[in-house]
């Protein structure tokens, strides 16, 4: 089972469907896109401040040991630890930085895979949207309610196949 931490946006939009579209999991554990690709993992997730200080700091690493063959092999050495750091801290991270773009922590799911841990979380998430639309009355809830597509019979002669109707 994986388990994922679930964040919401702190902001309250009246849609649901908008709502759910911004929701982010995250996996808890080990990252490995992060361990084979983290720069690219960093700018893939939008996680400027992070990227700046991965830089700085593999930077600092191959500055520190300096240009000599056994300095090098050092800094490499340093780096491929660094690097296997970071993918342990890799979504703990990205946590961190939802949290500072105003993201809140809605719930803990898992799974046997996002799919699954997904569906978990949505099929209890939703319907507490819908009681809590209800409770307030929200315009968003009666829009929905009045504009609501009902479904309807063809009259006698009015039958369609697929797009044309029957001749």
């Amino acid at each position: 089972m994986t388990v994922y931490s679930v964040y919401e946006p702190a902001g309250a939009d009246a849609d649901t469907q908008t709502r759910a579209d911004r929701i982010a999991f995250v996996k808890e554990g080990f990252n490995w896109p992060a361990l084979f690709v983290p720069l690219l993992w960093l700018i893939f997730q939008r996680m400027w401040l992070e990227l700046v200080v991965f830089v700085v700091v593999i930077g600092f690493v191959s500055w520190i040991f300096g240009t000599t063959e056994a300095g090098q092999e050092m800094a490499g050495w340093v780096t491929i630890a660094l690097s296997v750091l970071f993918a342990f801290e890799a979504n703990d991270l990205r946590a961190w930085a939802l949290e500072r773009r105003g993201y809140r922590l809605a719930a803990v799911t898992s799974g046997r895979d996002r799919r699954e841990a997904e569906r978990a979380f949505f099929t209890a998430w939703l319907p507490e949207q819908s009681r809590a639309m209800q409770r307030l009355g929200s315009p968003a809830a009666t829009k929905a309610s009045k504009g609501a597509i009902t479904p309807t019979r063809p009259a006698g002669g009015d039958e369609v196949i697929g797009s044309f109707p029957r001749a």
